[in-house]
């Protein structure tokens, strides 16, 4: 695998260009919220070899972390839900734990990032 940043800047900037600081806490406090959900819904759907839904979860946690830059997340996500497809149990665990702990490293950089934004 390719090593993908935590976070790219890229999308944030355009986010910051289209609406400004507050889109950008809207859309984080979105992604911070529905994420654990998300993940657990991959963790339940891969206990119960629930190719399907794994695949459906994977593929939202994909999207949803490309939007803000999490490409790290991203990727992980995307190899997820080939390997869902695959029905492959072994590489869907190792890879739910790495999306995991992705996405918490991913949580601290955007929480960090919105730091350095003026108060709301």
């Amino acid at each position: 695998m390719n090593q993908h940043p935590i976070l790219d800047q890229g999308p944030i900037a355009e986010l910051l260009e289209i609406g400004g600081p507050n889109l950008v806490r809207e859309l984080t406090a979105l992604f911070l919220d529905e994420t654990p959900g998300l993940i657990a819904a991959i963790e339940t759907a891969l206990q119960a070899e629930d190719w399907e839904t794994l695949s459906r979860a994977s593929h939202s946690l994909k999207s949803s972390a490309f939007y803000l830059g999490a490409l790290a997340l991203s990727e992980l996500s995307r190899e997820l839900e080939n390997q869902a497809r695959a029905e492959a149990p072994a590489p869907c665990a190792e890879l739910s734990r790495q999306a995991a702990s992705a996405f918490e490293a991913a949580r601290s950089a955007l929480l960090d990032l919105q730091s350095e934004f003026p108060p709301a």
